[in-house]
């Protein structure tokens, strides 16, 4: 049991979307193997089950652009070009939408972003500071982007930072465990599903 995340404490989940999970999104557009994210899925729902019968705030972000990409920046139009060619996550998209069986609750907070990060220019910090939050646990895809810049983030902000190994996935398995090792030496404690249920189901024992 962890039992700093007792209290003052959110689950955010990082970018659930059809454009990185489903077999017909971006992702898979482009050449990716949508399988390899989905193993993120089954967590992430035990992950907010727990979290909604413990009382535990939950907090789903977006990965968003314009239509036109015009906000893509270098990510978009130099790294990545496929990303316009296929409108990965473009507003209003199929791509844009969080996947069915992760559906936000009508009371829950969405944060929509364009960049990996989940508080660069996004209204995440303001909402926790203004909750009384301090700890955040973090699942979603993906492990090495938008997943570890946001564990990143939330550590320098000075957030107890705890990413789910079991919830999170990416496309490749070497980035994934390393990602994971980079975070463990110095911005987040690594946990499991089973960590996270057995802790918040003694909040209502």
């Amino acid at each position: 049991m962890i039992n700093k995340i007792l209290s003052n404490t959110a689950l955010l989940v990082v970018d659930m979307q059809n454009g990185f999970l489903s077999e017909s999104g971006g992702m898979s557009k482009l050449g990716f193997d949508s399988s390899l994210l989905q193993k993120a899925i089954p967590g992430c729902i035990k992950l907010v089950k727990v979290a909604r019968e413990s009382d535990t705030p939950v907090i789903f972000t977006k990965y968003l652009y314009e239509k036109d990409f015009r906000d893509g920046g270098m990510q978009v139009e130099e790294i990545f070009p496929g990303i316009k060619d296929v409108a990965l996550c473009a507003k209003g998209s199929f791509d844009a939408e969080i996947i069915e069986d992760l559906r936000p609750a009508n009371e829950e907070i969405i944060i929509e972003k364009n960049r990996p990060s989940s508080f660069y220019s996004t209204r995440l910090e303001a909402y926790l500071r203004s909750q009384k939050i301090s700890n955040l646990v973090i699942c979603g895809v993906t492990t090495n982007i938008c997943v570890e810049t946001t564990a990143r983030d939330s550590a320098q902000r000075d957030f107890g930072t705890y990413v789910v190994s079991n919830a999170v996935a990416e496309v490749d398995d070497f980035r994934h465990e390393t990602s994971l090792k980079a975070l463990e030496h110095m911005f987040a404690k690594i946990v499991s599903v089973e960590d996270i249920q057995e802790t918040w189901l003694k909040k209502n024992s």
